[in-house]
């Protein structure tokens, strides 16, 4: 799934740019709709690959997922930079960030995601900023302005509703409070993806740091979850299932994660990060009408105020930032 800010270290600031295909627009656009119904296909998933129980149906989907997506990342990574090459010296740390940030990380959002309504889970993980804004200040790599300090504030309040207001709504799912707790971290740990990846950043594109994080993560991922993946009645799936495992394994694993790079590179991260406002707005309106889950009128408020959080946390600058080395430089 889910939302990334890797790409949103790429500088801004260019000369003179051409004129931007109104294709860059419609193409963005499409990305908070395949993320938004990214947790609507992982609640249809659910069904089919909790059999072997919760934590191992976890573990089977991502397995199969990544065997999908893994392949189709470094074909896309070969066929639009022909080199998928690393430099000997990266391979510590990009193991080290790939196991946190894909193999703790995706197995907290999946899970997440299908013990939490669909809403929750969209909006807890969009608060990524909010927590990359803090790591970076913790670290020192960047200052919190008083803007981004607000927004903090707000969008923690509007977390704290949102999460209050799931817990004392009528509507609950099956070990709703861990996955509540589990889509935080996600969200903690996807805002990790995104300041750590900086170092990275220096070297590749993210398009290239993408596909060869998750081809580590596959790595652990696939042998984890085979068991898992093989106690499942493939034969018997409903079409609907199959579609849904190619819409999360490829549409919101491989092209949103392309098109939205090719956005921060085209009109700058500033300008493609408002299109990840709407991932929680298509993920609700999309529940409700399809899962028929509604958040209650505590979590809609939380929702708007968290949403006003990030716009305010997210850094309007554009400037180089202080970013740690790489081993060995």
């Amino acid at each position: 799934m889910s939302v990334s800010s890797a790409g949103m270290e790429q500088t801004e600031a260019r000369p003179t740019q051409p004129a931007v295909s109104p294709w860059t627009y419609v193409l963005l656009a499409t990305v908070p709709l395949n993320w938004g119904f990214n947790f609507i296909s992982l609640k249809v998933l659910k069904q089919s690959f909790t059999v072997a129980g919760p934590l191992a149906g976890v573990y089977g989907l991502l397995s199969v997922r990544y065997v999908l997506m893994v392949a189709a990342l470094l074909l896309t990574l070969w066929a639009l930079e022909r080199d998928i090459t690393i430099r000997r010296e990266h391979w510590r740390y990009l193991i080290g960030f790939a196991f946190v940030t894909v193999v703790v990380y995706q197995g907290c959002f999946a899970a997440g995601v299908f013990y939490t309504l669909a809403a929750e889970s969209a909006l807890l993980i969009s608060t990524a900023p909010i927590w990359a804004a803090i790591i970076n200040h913790v670290l020192g790599w960047e200052r919190l302005s008083a803007r981004q300090a607000a927004g903090t504030l707000v969008g923690f309040l509007g977390i704290a509703a949102v999460i209050m207001g799931g817990l004392k709504g009528a509507q609950q799912v099956e070990y709703h409070a861990l996955g509540l707790a589990l889509m935080v971290l996600a969200g903690i740990l996807w805002a990790c993806y995104a300041v750590f990846s900086r170092p990275l950043l220096r070297h590749y594109s993210p398009l290239k740091v993408t596909a060869w994080v998750h081809t580590i993560g596959a790595v652990v991922l696939i042998p984890v979850g085979a068991r898992a993946a093989m106690a499942v009645e493939w034969p018997g799936l409903p079409a609907i299932t199959w579609v849904c495992l190619l819409h999360f394994s490829l549409l919101a694993g491989v092209y949103a994660f392309v098109v939205w790079y090719r956005g921060v590179a085209t009109i700058g991260s500033s300008r493609t990060v408002l299109f990840q406002y709407c991932v929680p707005i298509v993920a609700t309106v999309a529940a409700y009408l399809l899962l028929h889950e509604a958040p209650t009128m505590v979590q809609v408020v939380g929702m708007a105020v968290t949403l006003i959080g990030l716009q305010l946390a997210v850094p309007r600058h554009s400037g180089r930032r202080a970013v740690a080395d790489l081993p060995g430089e």
